[in-house]
């Protein structure tokens, strides 16, 4: 699918378009649900939540409820910088994919964007209180390799600060899937991890940041990539083949294949610099088409008012591919 006809979905996908471009970015992300979902049995009090400002169009019109967004306050010490950081910057509400789905579908109940204590690294969506948890502990840890990063290869200055960026959309993409799965009632066959890892890399394509170029939204993509084989050992025992999230190789390749899938030609160098099989590259194409299919399928009878003209425009992509 060539970045023209990536375009044209776009416009069909989204209220807020952006460029095009793509590698999507696999955080190696463990949905934490043993001891982390012991450690936030409650939410967050909405004393601290941020609700979205509406625009003088959208309050104009119906809308459905506004995502919301709230920043715990950690009790451990070595996490309040990163606490404030993130507050100051209200990192989930500006998160480019987010802002863009914002509003988009007709969600039963407000969706709220959480960063908190863990005590380990993870994030989760909680379907109790519709609840997407970033942990701190996991901002302090993508810091810290894109810290390593630069030192051991030269990279720029920013270059911690821009993988953690491209990492955490993609984490909060995935764990947002998970949400509108469970919201929505979407009906899923296969392993609900690997669909969800889909919808973050076909929103990580198409939703980039107004302000970034195909080639910035491809690097960024390729950052978060770069995370999901950060603890690879190539050596795995019984329960993570048993586990509900494919292993962090296949995440992998199965997101690279995403990204080669939009516009083989342009990504050929991938098959040759071993970030893809030439065999399996033979089917992204056709890949990526299918799974973009089915999750506009999924999505577009959730349209919220106000947004029919995108889901004529996905028809139209239907019938053309």
């Amino acid at each position: 699918m060539s970045f023209k006809v990536c375009m044209t979905l776009l416009i069909a996908f989204a209220a807020i378009a952006s460029g095009c471009a793509g590698m999507p970015g696999p955080a190696a992300v463990e949905d934490a649900r043993g001891s982390l979902y012991q450690r936030l049995l409650h939410p967050v009090p909405r004393a601290v939540v941020r609700a979205r400002q509406p625009t003088t169009e959208q309050a104009s019109r119906p809308t459905a409820p506004a995502f919301e967004y709230a920043y715990a306050v950690p009790q451990s010490a070595n996490l309040q910088q990163i606490h404030a950081r993130v507050r100051e910057a209200d990192l989930l509400h500006r998160l480019p994919e987010v802002q863009a789905i914002d509003g988009m579908f007709a969600l039963p109940r407000t969706l709220r964007y959480v960063t908190a204590e863990c005590g380990e690294f993870g994030a989760f969506y909680r379907p109790a209180d519709a609840e997407v948890v970033l942990c701190y502990e996991t901002l302090r840890t993508l810091h810290e390799r894109g810290l390593a990063q630069q030192r051991n290869s030269g990279l720029g200055d920013d270059h911690p600060a821009r993988y953690v960026r491209a990492n955490v959309r993609f984490i909060v993409l995935h764990e947002t899937g998970h949400a509108l799965v469970h919201l929505l009632d979407l009906p899923v066959t296969g392993r609900q991890e690997d669909a969800v890892d889909q919808l973050a890399a076909i929103l990580m394509q198409r939703f980039a940041g107004l302000d970034e170029t195909p080639v910035e939204a491809i690097d960024n993509l390729r950052m978060a990539a770069n995370w999901m084989l950060s603890r690879s050992t190539g050596a795995y025992d019984l329960d993570a083949y048993a586990d509900e999230q494919a292993l962090g190789e296949q995440r992998y390749f199965n997101l690279q294949c995403l990204i080669y899938g939009t516009d083989p030609a342009g990504f050929a160098g991938m098959v040759d610099a071993g970030d893809l099989t030439a065999a399996r590259a033979s089917g992204c194409a056709r890949e990526t088409r299918l799974v973009t299919r089915a999750w506009l399928r999924l999505l577009l009878p959730h349209l919220a008012p106000g947004y029919e003209v995108y889901e004529e425009e996905a028809a139209r992509f239907l019938e053309r591919y």
